[in-house]
């Protein structure tokens, strides 16, 4: 329903009964009896670093004199930065850098805490099985990079490359040498790759097995 606005002449004759209403209460022509905004009765109290779910199933955190939506890109954000955080709560380097930040990213903890934590397997005598299932740990991490690379070659090689020159025209690029036989030698080394991952994926759970509960007391796992 549309009604007739009263004492707004610079505004159009006809406008919605609720948007008179906020008009005449800004401009003080009501008793200032209106509510605007929240209706739902009292207002949460909220603590800075609260979070929550509203109505519409969008999570909501609490800041200092502010709210802001919590959005996927936070938890990226937040992932990445723990990447350059030691995940000792204890740790005292401070802010990593250098070879600091190198372990943290690969191991989760700053150099002298991987060395403290390491030490423990002196201690309870593990040590030799330890460097052992590190050893064959990091052979599989790198062959499967290995394996990675290959198959991408793979896909290059059956990929005839095109680039498009600055006047449009499209210039297509060829293999030198037998093509067929590249392909050839791609697939061996994909087959030597995945046969020597399962090897070591066998050989790594068999070493980790030795120190497993060890390691997860001393990484608190």
């Amino acid at each position: 329903m549309l009604i007739k606005s009263k004492g707004n002449k610079d505004k159009k004759p006809w406008m919605h009964p609720s948007r008179k209403k906020i008009l005449d209460v800004m401009n003080g022509r009501d008793n200032g009896n209106a509510t605007i905004g929240w209706t739902g009765g009292p207002k949460e109290k909220r603590e800075v670093g609260d979070t929550w779910i509203d109505a519409d199933g969008k999570e909501w955190e609490q800041h200092d004199g502010f709210i802001s939506r919590v959005t996927q890109m936070d938890s990226v954000r937040n992932y990445i930065q723990s990447l350059d955080q030691c995940k000792n709560e204890k740790c005292e380097t401070g802010k990593l850098s250098g070879n600091n930040l190198i372990y943290a990213r690969k191991t989760g903890y700053c150099i002298n805490c991987l060395a403290e934590k390491e030490h423990q397997f002196r201690v309870k005598g593990l040590w030799n099985d330890y460097e052992t299932w590190k050893m064959t740990a990091n052979q599989l991490a790198y062959v499967k990079d290995m394996l990675a690379r290959f198959i991408q070659a793979r896909r290059d090689v059956e990929t005839q490359p095109q680039f498009i020159q600055a006047d449009g025209s499209i210039e297509k690029w060829s293999f030198d040498g037998d093509i067929e036989q590249v392909k050839k030698n791609i697939e061996a080394d994909i087959e030597e790759a995945v046969s020597e991952i399962e090897r070591l994926e066998t050989e790594t759970k068999t070493n980790f097995e030795k120190i497993k509960q060890v390691y997860n007391e001393i990484f608190e796992l």
